[in-house]
């Protein structure tokens, strides 16, 4: 029934009983105001359609689309008449790459062989970077997201980054630049960034174990005002990694001195939190999505290589948990540290940087086998290379 015969059944109502007079001016005040709320929020569409920031709106609704489009193409070999179930995703080990990059925003990208043992070196010394360079393995069709430790983002093509020599001495000089950090600044991480249209959740973790998700669907302002957050509380902190996830998904990070902290990410909090007490000398040196086929590769800065399978990540309820000592206290008064962990599968390959700068590449199951590596001095920094077929990994 329309709201002018509403009326007149009222006035029917209160000339036939003049005590329910009052409940229908009650009646007719809250639909007015319904009324007049709808009307304000018409009037407001129709100025924002008349001055063209609703059009602008949709038009950059529609460009994100279209770039979430573009991702999904690239990334999984995508045509533009095979639906996308129907495709397979493109990680031909011809196509990948391996970045290595450091705090200063340098980035070496090597295009790999599938049988490659030994890879180039950087000849600058090791000790004069801010921290130790690190390493992602990555397709040549992969989109990254550079994200610096004052929270700003930019995106860019992996193919774009000038690739070097394979087998060559590489200085830090001479490395691409696809972002330069701006003054207070450090780049803090590069991550995978194509899985964003099949991704629920940004996922952030920081130096001093602080962790938060934002939902993807915010990507679109993230993007466009070039700001992810550093997702941090104190101010001396700063962020680690950044990692896309999906629901049900369970994160893990490790410290310097040995604990690991799994975490649900459903049970993930939008705004930044403590997860861990760490002692002022531990710190966050890496993180991963862990999946049930995947195993827990540790690595010490002497080459000691622990293995631990999928069922022995405990998740942590409380929010501030100690985390699992993977490190004896012992083996900590020898001054035994972690440099590098991630989830792999016994078909992937570890690249390994050590402190005389080269790079050599060995295979995660026999690397979990041997129980140690022999490297040219202490091992800075580790980095996964997925099998053919498998997943994007992020050290």
């Amino acid at each position: 029934m329309s709201f002018p015969n509403k009326i007149d059944e009222w006035m029917k109502e209160a000339e036939e009983r003049p005590e329910s007079a009052i409940t229908i001016v009650k009646l007719i005040a809250r639909r007015l105001r319904e009324l007049t709320k709808r009307n304000e929020e018409l009037l407001a569409e129709n100025i924002a359609l008349q001055n063209g920031t609703r059009v602008e709106e949709y038009q950059k609704r529609i460009t994100h689309l279209e770039y979430q489009l573009d991702l999904l193409k690239r990334r999984f070999s995508l045509g533009d008449n095979i639906p996308l179930e129907q495709t397979i995703e493109s990680t031909d080990i011809s196509t990948l790459n391996l970045l290595v990059y450091n705090s200063y925003g340098r980035t070496i990208r090597v295009e790999l062989d599938s049988d490659i043992t030994t890879l180039g070196r950087i000849t600058d010394q090791m000790s004069n970077d801010r921290e130790p360079p690190r390493l992602l393995g990555i397709p040549s069709n992969e989109e990254i997201l550079l994200l610096f430790t004052s929270g700003r983002v930019s995106t860019h093509k992996v193919s774009d980054i000038a690739s070097v020599d394979i087998s060559g001495n590489w200085s830090w000089e001479q490395a691409a630049l696809p972002n330069e950090p701006r003054a207070g600044e450090w780049l803090a991480c590069i991550m995978p960034f194509s899985r964003l249209p099949l991704s629920e959740f940004f996922l952030q973790v920081s130096r001093r174990g602080c962790v938060k998700k934002t939902m993807t669907s915010m990507a679109q302002s993230v993007l466009s005002n070039y700001y992810l957050g550093k997702g941090t509380i104190q101010k001396s902190d700063q962020p680690l990694d950044a990692v896309l996830c999906q629901k049900k998904d369970r994160f893990a990070f490790v410290t310097y001195e040995g604990k690991l902290l799994g975490l649900d990410v459903d049970e993930l909090s939008y705004s930044a939190e403590e997860r861990i007490r760490l002692p002022a000398t531990d710190f966050v040196v890496a993180s991963f999505i862990h999946h049930p086929d995947e195993s827990m590769l540790f690595i010490t800065q002497t080459g000691k290589v622990i293995q631990r399978e999928s069922n022995n990540l405990e998740l942590s309820k409380s929010p501030l948990a100690k985390g699992q000592a993977l490190i004896s206290p012992s083996r900590l008064e020898q001054g035994v540290r972690f440099v590098g962990a991630a989830a792999v599968k016994d078909e992937d390959r570890i690249v390994v940087l050590d402190a005389t700068g080269r790079l050599n590449v060995r295979a995660a199951g026999a690397m979990s086998g041997a129980g140690s590596i022999e490297a040219g001095g202490l091992i800075l920094s580790i980095g996964v290379i997925p099998a053919e077929g498998g997943k994007d990994t992020h050290p």
